[in-house]
Parts: structure tokens; C-alpha cells; sequence
């Protein structure tokens, strides 16, 4: 009974302090603070922190994906770039961060259950949420352009979807909650329970996707509703058109490199046709695809580095597929062969990378900030979302094994022989290896203006020697395809196009990588034709354009002796054929995506025999390529040459004046008007020369899409300049 008053004032001071007894009592005896029940209470704190966190994670998730599929991340672009996958890749992500999160501050507060300081951390708990919200937006920097969207089909529908399917997730996570929660507390302990239920939630986002996956599965065309019924012979041609992004010319054994990089390449060369002089319209990817696909320069197309190509001119996986054939595109650069960048139109199929898993990982917030640092230090200094082409082989194999009714146009993208030039063992020392060092060494010199410094002669060799390692990875896989295309029973009708977008520079004028200039390394492309009706074992010479590809398509899918014939490829190899003024040219224009002092860019001419370059400053190259392959020495400047430099700066400006119209890329032109240059008078000068001799022209640059009545009205996304008020008065073609 002595120790009655004492008990009573102790639960009084208890009170008056907002503690509970058992925390005074653990104040009071040492001995009592690791007692079962405070253990326990401490296992509570601990996994309510991670099962709140892991909750608010869920729900981040869920507004990532939102935020990633209702907005592209770029600029301009035509549609988002990330699948349909983020909807439960980004909530289970988030979830298992913020899980973590949770449980490191549940264990800080289990430390010392205070409820200042239980407040506190929950606070920073609230706190991490709002930053996340916070630099999910910063990060985005994307802006939607209303013109290229619908507001009922590309608004209204996916909240509509959205809300059901979040609704599907709650109620899915409600009926199953209380029998996970009487499964769950069977469990001893309160940790384990929390965590049970956290992993219960994180199996409905994952059931949700594998039943995504198995409701969509891989696209297949709608024969009957994706093109006009046409009736046609099934003799037509199979077509595979493959782009080698990154490749130039003269590192393929076949065009009498040292090293035997390409062995499947230079068999299939001796089954067909390599032109050795094939030219690029541009030293970048979309530029030259987009050009590729139309048959028209960049500056008619209109892609640029934060523009896709406006609808308008018809595409050749559009013109192929109005006429019966089945379409369909595989495109491992992740960049900028995307959908959103408007080359995808006309296919039945276009497989990016926009629903791979490491495309969506790398999409998320902790993709971008934590998984792909992590990934580029401990796994392999690369891009997390690059699908090389092994990968990319499976899709297309996957996609030629279902049953065609119809001759099939099948482009293919590689994006094996690219910064940082990694490949797979054995294929990684072929030719020799190259250390972490410089491939750190040379990316980050890659991501400003201007040349990277520091790379020695030595280092120069290492990085050609990764470049050629990749390239014989690449030609080992092209050749398994090839190989399998023969297996096929469409395999002797099949066409088979290789070529390039562009080349890459290694030093030759100080730069490296592409994109930055229009010499012939970023320029020279390889270009080979094999199939039925194609002669053997051909070596053409004479410059041709790989632009010309897009009429070459058409006309060997008709047959030959189409409209398209003038313009294909195929006239090379007619005994028959004389080439003519228009034959002997190419043409190539660059916007840099890096411009140091103002708006820069640069067309080159290149002839039988020169190469002419114009910058917008005004200044002027002249190379005799035939002699300089590698445009060493710069002749602009020499008495001799004045007459050549004239004539070629007439041609170029009389070339561009007879494009055809809408110029939809105006950039690639009238960047040249900038400091006071007179480029742009000239070339309106000569367009207003002599319309009634132009309007007879039956041969300029455009005249493939010219052929093609049904073409699709222009929309430029751009809007309207003062310069362009000139151009309103010029006839279209």
C-alpha cells in the first residue's frame, strides 16, 4: 500500500508531460526499454512509415504514368514516347523507392518514439513526396502543341481509360484487402504483415500488366481494314529496307576497307548491286530517314532537331501500303526513329521502343536520376533503353512468322555502331579494346558545341577499333537474318535494300560523332541492292542519292517501267541509261543542333568530281573528293579554283530555287539570310528568273512526290516568319 501514492503521481506526471506510462516506465528502468511490448511497438512505427510511403508511392506512380502518357517529353512531338507499360512499371518503381524511403525513416523514428520526432519525420516524408511531384515536372520539359492533338481522341479517351483502369486497380486492391489482411495476420510479427500487404498491392499493379499484355498482344495488320482492296498479283516482290544507322561507307570491307568487318555484307554485295558512291541528304538520323521516306531534302520535309516532319508529303511506307502491300517498321534508335517523329505513317506496324521495359524504366523520374547512373557505373556505360540488334531480330522474326496475304514492305533500323561503341563479347576485342576511359572521355566531350578535346592519336585508334567491333557485331546478326529470310518460302522474291543514314567522323576535321557538319565521312554511305531483277556482282561508281531510294522502292515493287523509273536507282544499271545534268548531283543540308553565335547551318553540292559547301556566315569549302576523299585540303581559298567555286555556288542555288514546294523545313534556308548573307535573294532570284521554263521541268528535286496524286495537303507546324511572305507569291508544284 506504501507504493500507492507514488504509482498514482507517476501516472498524473504521465499525463501532464504526453507520455504514455510505458514510455516513463522505459525512462525510469534501462532495463525495461527492450521489453517485448515496446519492441513491439517499434515494429508498428516502422511499418506503418513503409506501408504509408509505399502507399503514397503507388499513387506517384500512378500520376507518373498519367503525366508520361498523356504529354511527350519532347518537344513538338507528335505523341508521347512511352507505352502503355509505364501504367504499372512507374507505380511498382515508385512504390518499392518510397518503400524504402519509409523504412528508413520508420527506423529513424523507431529509434527514439518521440512524438516530436515522429512528426518530424513524417513531415519529411510529406516532403519527399512534394519534391517528387515537384521534379517529375521540372523534368519533363515537354509542351503539348494543340494543333498536332485531338481533344476527344487524345484527351477525353485516355482519362476515360485512365479513370476505368484506376478504378479497376482500387476496387481489385479493396476486395482483396481484407482477405490478404486476414492471411496477414496470422503473421507473429507487425513488420512482416505490413510488408505482406504492400507486396499484395504490388501484385495487382503487376497482374494488371501481365493481363495488359495478354488483352494487347503483339500488333498484327488488319489486312482488310488498313488498306484499299486491291487486287494483285502475289509475284510482287517482299521488299526489306535496312538502315545501318551510323555506318559509313568506306569501314565496310567491301568498299575495300583494311579490316574484315562485314563478311554477310559483302555477300550479299556479290548477290546484287553496291553503289560506291552513295550520299547521305544530311549527317543526322531523322533528317535523312525523313528524306529517306519522301524523297525530298530537308528543308521540303521539315524534320529538324526539335521538329518532327509535318503531315504533307506522302510517305513511301504510305505509298506501298495503298497499293496492297503490308507495312511494317522495327526501329532500335530510340531517339529519333520514334512514332512521335512522324516517320512511322503509313506502316501497319511500327515497333519502337516505346513499350520495352527498359524504355519505360528509363522514363520514370528514378530511371532518369538513380537506375541509369547506376546502370552506366557498376553494369555497362551505355544507354539503358538501346536494344541492339539480336533483339531486334527476334521482333522482326516474330513478325515474318505470321501468315501474309499480301507482298510485304519490311523496314528494319540498327543502332548497333553508335556512341559509346559497345558491343557484345567476342565481338568486343575483335579488333581490338577499348577502355572506360575514353568511352567516358568522349561522351561527355560529346554534349556541348565544338570539337571533344584531349583525344590523342592513340585514343583516336581505340575508339575506330570499338567502332569496327561494333560494325562486325551488326554484320553477324544482318547476316542471321539474311540467312533466315532465304529459309523463307518467300525468300526468292524478296528484295533486299541496305544502306545507312549517315556516316561518322573520327577527327578527319576535328570533330567526331555526326550531326555537326557535312564533310564526306558524316556524308559517304554504304548502299547495296540484292534480289530478282537485280544484276550480280555490280560495282556502280557514279554518284547516286540515297534520297532516290524512295522512287527506287516504288518502281521495283511495280515492276519497273513506272512512272517512277527516271528517278529509281535502277537506271544505273540500265546499259541503255546516259545520265544527264539532273544524274550528276547530290545535295545535303545540316542545322546544327548546337549553333555557337547566332542561327548556323550549312548545304553541300557534291559532283562527279567536287564537293562545294555553304555556311550561312557566308563562308565556302571546295574539296576534289576524288582526290581528298576526306576533304583535307580546303581549295575555296586558291586563284584556280574560282571558277569551279562559281559554278558550283550557280548550280546549288539553281537547284534549291527548283525544288518543288511547300518548304516545310524553312530553318535549313533561311538560316542562310542570317548577318546580312544574300543567299537567300539569290535563291529567290533565280526562282522568279524563269517560272515558264520551270513549270516545263519534268526533273528537280520533289519530282517523286509530284508523281503521287494523292497527296496529303501540307500543315506546317511552324509559325509564319517575315521571310517566308516572299515565298507566297512562288508557284507550287
Amino acid at each position: 500500500m506504501s507504493g500507492w501514492p507514488e504509482a498514482c503521481y507517476a501516472e498524473w506526471a504521465s499525463k501532464q508531460a504526453g507520455l504514455e506510462p510505458m514510455q516513463i516506465a522505459a525512462k525510469d528502468s534501462p532495463a525495461t526499454s527492450a521489453s517485448p511490448e515496446n519492441a513491439a511497438s517499434r515494429r508498428e512505427i516502422v511499418s506503418r512509415f513503409v506501408a504509408i510511403s509505399a502507399l503514397a508511392g503507388l499513387l506517384l506512380g500512378i500520376f507518373e504514368a498519367a503525366l508520361l502518357r498523356s504529354s511527350p517529353r519532347i518537344k513538338f512531338l507528335l505523341v508521347p514516347d512511352i507505352g502503355f507499360v509505364e501504367w504499372f512499371l512507374a507505380p511498382l518503381v515508385d512504390m518499392a523507392w518510397f518503400g524504402l524511403w519509409g523504412l528508413a525513416l520508420g527506423l529513424l523514428a523507431a529509434r527514439s518514439p518521440g512524438k516530436h520526432r515522429i512528426a518530424l519525420l513524417a513531415a519529411a516524408d510529406v516532403a519527399a513526396v512534394m519534391a517528387f511531384v515537384a521534379l517529375r515536372i521540372r523534368w519533363l520539359h515537354t509542351r503539348i502543341v494543340i494543333t498536332e492533338f485531338s481533344f476527344s481522341g487524345d484527351v477525353l479517351v485516355p482519362l476515360a481509360a485512365f479513370a476505368a483502369g484506376f478504378a479497376v486497380l482500387v476496387a481489385a486492391i479493396y476486395l482483396l484487402w481484407k482477405p490478404g489482411s486476414r492471411i496477414a495476420s496470422r503473421v507473429r510479427f507487425p513488420a512482416v504483415r505490413y510488408l505482406s500487404r504492400g507486396l499484395m498491392m504490388a501484385g495487382v499493379v503487376a497482374l494488371c500488366g501481365i493481363g495488359y499484355f495478354l488483352w494487347r498482344p503483339f500488333p498484327r495488320p488488319d489486312i482488310a481494314n488498313s488498306r484499299e482492296e486491291i487486287s494483285t498479283p502475289r509475284a510482287r516482290p517482299n521488299i526489306v529496307f535496312i538502315v545501318l544507322d551510323t555506318v559509313r561507307a568506306d569501314h565496310l570491307s567491301s568498299y575495300g576497307y583494311s579490316r574484315p568487318t562485314t563478311p554477310n555484307l559483302d555477300r550479299l554485295a556479290r548477290r546484287g548491286v553496291l553503289f560506291e558512291n552513295a550520299i547521305s541528304p544530311s549527317s543526322w538520323t531523322l533528317a535523312s530517314h525523313a528524306s529517306m521516306f519522301t524523297a525530298l531534302l530537308p528543308h521540303q520535309n521539315g524534320a529538324d532537331w526539335w521538329l518532327p516532319m509535318p503531315p504533307g508529303p506522302r510517305t513511301l511506307a504510305g505509298a506501298l501500303r495503298s497499293s496492297g502491300y503490308e507495312t511494317a517498321g522495327f526501329a532500335a534508335n530510340f531517339d529519333y526513329c520514334q512514332k512521335g517523329w512522324g516517320i512511322a505513317r503509313g506502316f501497319d506496324v511500327y515497333s519502337d521502343d516505346s513499350e520495352s521495359l527498359q524504355r519505360n524504366l528509363a522514363g520514370t523520374l528514378l530511371g532518369t536520376a538513380l537506375i541509369q547512373p547506376v546502370y552506366q557505373s557498376f553494369c555497362r556505360f551505355d544507354y539503358l533503353e538501346r536494344q541492339d540488334a539480336r533483339e531486334t531480330n527476334h521482333e522482326v522474326i516474330r513478325w515474318l512468322r505470321h501468315p501474309q496475304a499480301n507482298p510485304y514492305f519490311l523496314f528494319i533500323n540498327y543502332f548497333d555502331v553508335h556512341v559509346p561503341y559497345l558491343t557484345w563479347p567476342p565481338y568486343d576485342h575483335r579488333f581490338g579494346r577499348v577502355s572506360g576511359r575514353l568511352v567516358h572521355k568522349l561522351f561527355d566531350g560529346l554534349q556541348g558545341p565544338g570539337p571533344p578535346r584531349g583525344i590523342t592519336s592513340s585514343d583516336r585508334d581505340g575508339l575506330i577499333a570499338a567502332y569496327d567491333n561494333c560494325l562486325a557485331y551488326l554484320d553477324a546478326q544482318v547476316g542471321s537474318l539474311l540467312d533466315f529470310l532465304d529459309q523463307t518460302p518467300q525468300g526468292r522474291n524478296t528484295i533486299v535494300i541496305v544502306t545507312s543514314d549517315h556516316g561518322e567522323e573520327f577527327g578527319e576535321q576535328g570533330f567526331y560523332s555526326h550531326g555537326y557538319n557535312l564533310y564526306r565521312e558524316a556524308l559517304h554511305v554504304p548502299l547495296i541492292i540484292a534480289g530478282p531483277g537485280i544484276p550480280k556482282d555490280a560495282r556502280i561508281s557514279h554518284l547516286v542519292r540515297t534520297r532516290d531510294l524512295f522512287s527506287t522502292v516504288l518502281d521495283l515493287a511495280g515492276g519497273g517501267k513506272t512512272p517512277f523509273s527516271r528517278d529509281s536507282l535502277g537506271r544505273f544499271w540500265d546499259p541503255t541509261f546516259t545520265p544527264q545534268a539532273f544524274d550528276d548531283f547530290a545535295v545535303s543540308e545540316l542545322v546544327p543542333i548546337f549553333n555557337e553565335g547566332g542561327k548556323q547551318a550549312m548545304i553541300s553540292l557534291t559532283t562527279p568530281e567536287w564537293q562545294y559547301i555553304y555556311h550561312s556566315n557566308g563562308r565556302q569549302e571546295l574539296y576534289r573528293w576524288t582526290a581528298d576523299p576526306l576533304d583535307q585540303v580546303n581549295l575555296a581559298g586558291f586563284d584556280q579554283a574560282q571558277p569551279a567555286l562559281a559554278a558550283l555556288h550557280s548550280r546549288l542555288v539553281q537547284v534549291l530555287a527548283d525544288s518543288s514546294q511547300p518548304w516545310r523545313g524553312q530553318d535549313y534556308l533561311f538560316a542562310h539570310s542570317a548577318n546580312g548573307q544574300i543567299f537567300m535573294r539569290e535563291l529567290l532570284a533565280a526562282r522568279k528568273a524563269a517560272p515558264a521554263q520551270l513549270a516545263r521541268k519534268s526533273l528537280f528535286v520533289g519530282s517523286s512526290q509530284a508523281l503521287d496524286a494523292s497527296e496529303e495537303p501540307p500543315l506546317s507546324s511552324n509559325p509564319p516568319r517575315p521571310d517566308q511572305e516572299s515565298l507566297k507569291s512562288l508557284p507550287y508544284h
